[in-house]
This record gives C-alpha cells, sequence and structure tokens, in this order.
C-alpha cells in the first residue's frame, strides 16, 4: 500500500457515511449471534473475511466464534494458511484448519474448480459436530451481480441467504473495497502480502482484480489470475505449471 493509498483511506476512515456502514454491520452481526445458535465464520485469510473476522470477535466481542477455513492444497496462495492461523490467534476465534486429498492431487490441476475439493465435505461433518445453523461470509454487493442479488435484506435486516443447509448470512454485504481498506487502516490490521504484490500490477488496492484467490487456478482464469500469479509468485507457479504439462500428457 502505497503512502498516498494510505492517506486517502485513512480519511474515508473519518467519514459519516463509512461509520454508519461498521455501526450497521455491528448490528447485523449482534442480530445474527442473537437469531441463530451456532453460527460459524467461514474465513479464507482474504482481506474480506479479515474485516469480518475482526468485527466479529474484536468490535462484537464473539471472540469463541468457530472459524472454518480449508487449505487449498496446491493451488493455495503461499503463506495463507499460516497467515490465517496467526489472525485468528492474534484476533479470536477457535480455528478448523482443514484440506483433502483431492485438493492436494495433481490430476486436480486440469480441472475447473477442484482446488476447492473437500471443502463441502469438512464443512458437512464438522457442521453435524459442531451443530452450526449459520455460515458468516465475507462477501460483498459490489463484488459481482451473482454476490448482490444471493442475499436478501432491505437493509434493516442482516443480509441473509436462506438455505436448507448450509444458510449464510453477509454482515458486509454492503462495504465497498474502499471500505473494506479504510478499515483495515483505521484498525492497523495486517493483512497478507499478496494484495501489495497485486496492487502494483492491477493499478492500485481498490481494484476489482486485486484478491487472494487460489493460485493458478482456472476458475479464476477471468480474473487474470494465471497470468498475475507467474508475476507474483514465478517459482510456485512455475512448479504449477510442470505439474499440469506432466498430467496432460500422460
Amino acid at each position: 500500500m502505497t503512502p498516498l493509498e494510505h492517506r486517502k483511506f485513512d480519511l474515508h476512515s473519518q467519514t459519516d457515511a463509512f461509520n454508519q456502514r461498521v455501526e450497521q454491520a455491528e448490528t447485523w452481526i449482534h442480530s445474527v449471534f442473537s437469531r441463530f445458535d451456532e453460527p460459524c465464520l467461514n474465513y479464507s485469510g482474504g482481506k474480506d473475511s479479515l474485516v469480518l473476522l475482526h468485527l466479529v470477535t474484536c468490535a462484537c466481542g464473539y471472540d469463541d466464534v468457530d472459524v472454518y477455513h480449508f487449505d487449498n492444497g496446491l493451488l493455495k496462495v503461499p503463506g495463507s494458511d499460516d497467515f490465517v492461523r496467526e489472525s485468528v490467534s492474534r484476533l479470536g476465534g477457535n480455528l478448523f484448519h482443514r484440506s483433502s486429498e483431492a485438493a492436494n492431487s495433481e490430476e486436480m490441476l486440469t480441472e475447473v474448480g477442484h482446488g476447492y475439493s473437500g471443502f463441502w465435505g469438512w464443512y458437512s461433518r464438522l457442521q453435524k459436530r459442531r451443530e452450526w445453523d449459520v455460515r458468516l461470509l465475507g462477501i460483498r454487493s459490489d463484488e459481482s451481480r451473482e454476490r448482490r442479488d444471493r442475499f436478501d435484506s432491505d437493509g434493516s435486516a442482516p443480509p441473509i441467504n436462506w438455505h436448507e443447509q448450509y444458510t449464510a448470512a453477509a454482515p458486509i454485504h454492503h462495504f465497498t473495497a474502499r471500505d473494506v481498506w479504510a478499515y483495515i487502516v483505521s484498525n492497523d490490521l495486517q493483512y497478507h502480502e499478496i494484495y501489495d504484490k497485486q496492487g502494483e500490477l492491477y493499478g492500485g488496492m481498490e481494484s476489482r482484480g486485486n484478491r487472494l484467490v487460489t493460485l493458478y487456478d482456472s476458475e479464476f482464469d477471468s480474473l487474470g489470475a494465471r497470468t498475475i500469479s507467474q508475476f507474483v509468485y514465478p517459482s510456485e507457479t512455475n512448479e504449477l505449471k510442470r505439474i499440469e504439462q506432466d498430467t496432460e500428457s500422460e
């Protein structure tokens, strides 16, 4: 983050509109915890779920919330697992860190979406054991039309996507990318290094493409994930390319 960007986000954090949205998010979080018995915060280690984690554990005081993180195996962003563990240890939460054989299999490199193989299997098993009844997600409406329309809210109640098994709530659904960075700056939160690396390539921290996704994943190629990963993590990306080529030639 450049000094100019830091100053911009700091000034934004002092605006009435930003602080009203933060207060709204806190109100929605309290509402979710009063409405549901066992919320589970889904945490990728990205900027949005980082802000949500801080809001839940530090701002609202639910520091014993269960936190679920899935290790995406071969496609995980370098350092993301360590960052998740360190940030949960620092901010609060009861971390459940899981992965799967499929996510670490070389064959899945050529299959779209297989970086998430095992996510739902592990979540379902833990959900039954821990009796989770709602997922807390760091999804925002300005990320995409699909994410905007997925959650029901007229502003008076938390944005919720009702589902027979996987009901989800999105307390920062109304945040903008600038709100997220302003919250990070104003609370002096440590974030994953990938955002500074990609920010330089995408033209700024607020760029839509500046996000923590799985490394060299064809599912996110529309966002330039494969090209950008070559610049950000060249050695890891070259190894994934080698595995992909070897797998396709078999």
